[in-house]
This record gives structure tokens, sequence and C-alpha cells, in this order.
């Protein structure tokens, strides 16, 4: 059993807190106490003080010391960016976890290190994720990049602040209050919201407004606004913006109100007031928090699933996934504009239907609530830590494995070509779908490691995140 845990996370020390990160991992502590773990956390100083920390790291070196001189722990906790600070080993603590928020910190400190004893994605999708990275494989060899990890990822559940407080976190404290007369807007258009900072795919949201706001003036109904972060608006974009309006008799300020970053109360307050959103984004979203605060708050959400974002509830739950083949980019000539009018269709055909929409957002409230709690997150960790005193799970054996398309791939159509993938959407050739063709659903021990090598230096199928390997699904027998 388990009894002391070393905490290496990143973003601690609030409130405030520092983020969704921070809300997540300044929870770690005291719900492992809870259930009878001795707990002991790294705490880098904080910058600023007036001190030369960055350029002269005399308070980290002291917390380097203090920590240095504690017994090993029996299980180190990282996140990503923890690993930054003492990579996983054996040295600090008997076993280690690593808990990852999203992929960008400390790779090399993770991705093939053979002392990470669990992999703990925040969502299913994000597990999925990590088990493709650890499945890449080289053929030649007939062997997975890092086995070990591949058979030891799992998920937890993390908790979303609605749920502890419905009308906005005081922790969440760091941002501005509305400014006067945002919500006065309600009165005279139609009001949506898209605040995360600079993760929209912003040709997609105004081709959206566009096909609305067109709708708007032949009907002669209200226009539609939307809230989003100034952030996101730099003026090299808003000037491309109006570039791509050209001609249309509409400006970016006709749909867009540029916002400072909000406290999470503010954000609230936009969410109860806006009818939709809009999630039309680059960033593959690890997890999705922003998307479940506006459903949960009674805003339907409309995406094109990046990410999380279209794991995250069921159909008639709140979130609308819509993405269709005219928005893949065309390689010299971009999306077709014209294909977000479906989106602009759906969205004006909710907001003539309130009733069903407040239904939906309820059933994702209720769902939301029951799912991404804190104790929920809480039992979800010391189960994971528990599982380290049982056996470790078999290796899969690379010849058993058969290929699939990668939890990346959000959509495959192999007679057109066209594939949204969170990696980088993409029109294959009629070459490759042919070879995708045959390849999927190939048992690995059925594939020549020669020819399958040849293959991937080509196309790089699993290098771009359209294929990977995994244990044979069921259906694969019958």
């Amino acid at each position: 059993m388990t009894g002391t845990v070393s905490l290496f996370l990143s973003r601690t020390g609030g409130p405030p807190f520092l983020g969704s990160v921070g809300y997540v991992n300044d929870a770690v502590r005291p719900l492992l106490e809870a259930r009878g773990m001795q707990v002991d956390s790294f705490q880098p100083p904080l910058a600023g003080g007036g001190t030369e920390e960055a350029m002269l790291p005399f308070a980290l070196a002291a917390e380097y010391a203090r920590h240095a001189g504690r017994p090993r722990a029996d299980v180190a906790l990282y996140d990503g960016a923890g690993t930054l600070v003492l990579p996983p080993d054996r040295t600090h603590a008997g076993r280690n976890v690593v808990l990852y928020h999203g992929l960008v910190y400390g790779t090399g400190n993770w991705l093939t290190n053979p002392d990470v004893d669990l992999h703990l994605g925040n969502s299913p999708y994000q597990a999925a994720v990590l088990r493709a990275l650890f499945a890449t494989p080289d053929w030649t060899r007939r062997r997975l990049l890092n086995p070990g990890g591949f058979s030891v990822t799992r998920d937890v559940r993390l908790p979303v602040p609605c749920v502890e407080a419905p009308d906005g976190h005081p922790g969440f404290a760091r941002g501005n209050d509305l400014p006067p007369g945002v919500l006065a807007l309600a009165d005279k258009a139609v009001l949506g919201h898209a605040l995360q900072h600079d993760k929209q795919d912003l040709v997609a949201t105004v081709a959206i407004l566009y096909w609305l706001n067109l709708r708007a003036r032949e009907a002669g109904t209200p226009h539609v606004m939307l809230l989003i972060s100034d952030a996101s608006l730099s003026h090299e974009r808003y000037a491309a913006l109006d570039g791509l309006l050209a001609g249309t008799g509409f400006r970016c300020a006709d749909f867009l109100v540029p916002l400072p970053h909000l406290t999470q109360r503010a954000v609230v307050q936009v969410m109860r007031a806006c009818r939709f959103a809009l999630a039309y984004n680059r960033f593959p979203e690890p997890f999705g928090f922003y998307p479940l605060e506006s459903v949960y708050q009674g805003c339907p959400v409309y995406t094109n699933g990046v990410g999380n974002n279209r794991h995250l509830l069921p159909a008639d739950h709140g979130i609308q996934v819509l993405e269709t083949a005219g928005m893949a980019p065309v390689p010299g000539r971009g999306p077709d504009l014209r294909a977000y009018r479906a989106v602009a269709e759906r969205i004006a055909q909710d907001l003539a239907a309130p009733g069903e929409t407040h239904r939906a957002c309820a059933r994702g409230r209720d769902r939301i609530a029951a799912t991404w709690s804190m104790e929920n997150f809480g039992d979800d960790l010391a189960q994971a830590l528990t599982s380290l005193d049982e056996a470790a799970p078999a290796v899969p054996a690379f010849d058993a494995l058969e290929v699939a398309t990668s939890p990346l791939v959000r959509s495959l159509d192999l007679d057109t070509g066209v594939c949204f993938n969170d990696y980088a959407t993409t029109v294959l050739e009629a070459a490759e779908c042919a070879l995708l063709r045959d390849l999927l659903g190939r048992p690995a021990h059925a594939l020549s490691g020669e020819e399958m090598a040849r293959i991937e230096r080509q196309h790089r199928f699993f290098a771009r995140g359209l294929l990977t390997l995994r244990p044979p699904t069921p259906s694969s027998h019958s």
C-alpha cells in the first residue's frame, strides 16, 4: 500500500489558481492526504518579488537541498512540466507516476523512460494518444518505442470547477470583471462566446459568423455577435479577417467583441448571457474544461471536435460536433468557406427551439456533475496509486497487435482522401488511400517488416498520426 508520496507538479501554490492545471494540481495533496497518504511537495520558488531567481537560482537550490534530505518516497507523482524539475528515476522514489495535462512539456523525460511505472491521461482520449505514442513501431526490429509504457497507461477523471462552484470559483481571481455594457448587448443582438485564448481557427469562426449574420440580415432578425478573447486578435489577424470579408458588406467589428482576460465568475456571467459557443479550434484539447463549463451554464457548444472535445459528452447533451469534408484545407486554396453555412444553419435551428437546447444542456449538466467531481478525481488517483502494488500488466507482443486508425483521426474518407486529424488535417493521395485500405485491420505478424519500414519511410503513416498499433478488438476475431 502506498504510504508516502512526493509531488512534482507545476503551476501550484494557489489560489489564485494558475489556470485549470493549477486548480487540478492544487487539489492533489489534500485529496491524497484525506485518503491516508503522507505527502510532500517540491515547491519551486515563485517568480518575482524583486529577486533575480531566473538568473541566480538560489531559492531553487535551497528547495532541491531540502528535498534531497528526505527519505526516499514510495511514489513520486509528476505532471509533464514537473518532470523538468527532476526527471523520474529510482533515486527519489520507489515508483514514478506521471499525470498528463497535455504533451507539451518534458517529452524527453517520459516518452521512453523505463522508470515511469504508470502514465495517467487526463481523459480516455489523452490516454489513447499516449498509447499511440508509445506504440510507435520499429518495423525492422519488430518492437514498440515504449512497450512498457503502452501497457501501463490509464486515465483519471479530472475535477471541473463548476461542479464545486457553479457560480464561478473564487480561486480563479486572476483577470478582469466584465466590462460595463457587455451584457446589455444581449438586448439587441444574439450573443455567442469563444473566450479561449488563441485556440480558435479564426477563419472558421468568422465564416460561421458571416453565414449567421447573412441569414439574419435576409430574415430581418437580430444580428449575431461573438465575445472573444482580445489576446486572439492581433492587429495583423484583424486586418487579415477584414480582408477575408471584403465585398460582403461586413467587417470584423460587426461580429466580434474582444474582451480582456476575465475572472471565472465573469466568464460564468458571459456563458449565462450567451445563447451559443464556438470551439472551432486549432488546438487539440487534451481534456476540455471550457466546453464543459459552458454546457453546465446552459450554453450549447458547436465544435469541430478537435482533441477531446468530440468525446466529452454523448449526443444531445449540449455539445454539437459538426465537421464536413469541405472544411478540409485544399492545398493552395484552403477550406471551402461555404461549408460553414451548415454550422450556421444548425445554430439558427437550435436558437429557434430553445426548449430542446435547454433540455440538452440540462442532460449535459447532470452528466458533468456525476462524472467530473473532486470526489471522483480523488478516488481515481488513489486507485491508480494502489494499482502500483499489483502485478505489472503483460507487455504486448509486437506481432499480436493490429493496424488501426490513430486516436488523432477525427474522420477518414478513403474515397476522397479527406482526413481530419488532430495532428495535421490533410487530403491523401489516391495511392495512399489504397495502401491504407490494405493495411487497416491487418495483424502485425502478417506484415513484412522490411516492406512496412519502406512504406513508413515514404508515407510516414505512423509519424503523421494516421495509423497506430493496438491489441485486436473483439470484432477482429468475429
